[in-house]
């Protein structure tokens, strides 16, 4: 049985999600490209769909459309967040509504990752890579304190979604699946600036590019600088 090249990208935007799309269509991969608004235009060869990170019982139908449109996916992206700001000085004023929508997307991370696997381990992908990556940033790391609870709704999605990751990765590498949680980091290792993330698409796309084609799997927790190259510590 053949195996046909795949990825389903979750948030594809012009930035991280587009890049990663036109990197992997030159690698030979029927791009899948998922978001909650209808695109007037959508690259020849892409195949759109429909997906909402807020709402959880979309995940499912939206695989389950694309396997059965263009086939299972070897490659899921998981690009999505969702961004409520808080009261840096007083956390607990955010609104339970944020709250219980950062669940929602964390809910909806583990669905997907449900569903890839059930593709990943799909007869024609034995030999195919097979990659599950969510892009991820240094707030499930970093503790928690006032210079980061503005953003303490991203950061509990987060810190979620490392747990999973690294619990993923770990109980099925065995399989030659790869769970992985990639980052943008600074060149001195920690938290970039905003401005350097709105251009940061091709580096994203480089380093996610490493973690599906690397010949040895790569550490769960992957840190990537502007370049698109491994973030090592000095």
């Amino acid at each position: 049985m053949s195996s046909k090249l795949v990825a389903v990208i979750i948030g594809a935007g012009s930035n991280v999600g587009g890049s990663v799309a036109q990197t992997l269509a030159k690698q030979n991969y029927q791009v899948a490209v998922g978001a909650r608004t209808k695109r007037d235009k959508v690259p020849e060869g892409y195949y759109p769909f429909y997906v909402d990170v807020t709402k959880p019982e979309s995940i499912k139908p939206a695989f389950e459309k694309v396997v059965a449109d263009i086939g299972p996916p070897n490659v899921v992206i998981f690009n999505a967040a969702t961004l409520v700001p808080a009261d840096a000085e007083d956390p607990l004023s955010f609104p339970l509504s944020g709250f219980h929508q950062g669940h929602t997307v964390t809910e909806s991370f583990y669905i997907a990752a449900q569903e890839a696997l059930a593709s990943f381990r799909s007869p024609v992908h034995k030999q195919s890579p097979k990659a599950f990556i969510v892009t991820g940033n240094l707030l499930a790391f970093v503790p928690a304190a006032a210079a980061t609870a503005a953003r303490f709704g991203l950061g509990l999605q987060k810190r979620s979604e490392a747990y999973l990751t690294e619990l993923f990765h770990n109980v099925y590498g065995k399989e030659g699946i790869r769970f992985h949680y990639a980052h943008l980091v600074s060149a001195e290792g920690g938290i970039p600036p905003y401005t350097d993330f709105l251009t940061s698409g091709p580096a994203h796309a480089k380093a996610y590019a490493r973690l599906i084609n690397a010949p040895a799997p790569e550490v769960w927790d992957y840190r990537f600088t502007s370049d698109g190259e491994k973030y090592v510590p000095k």
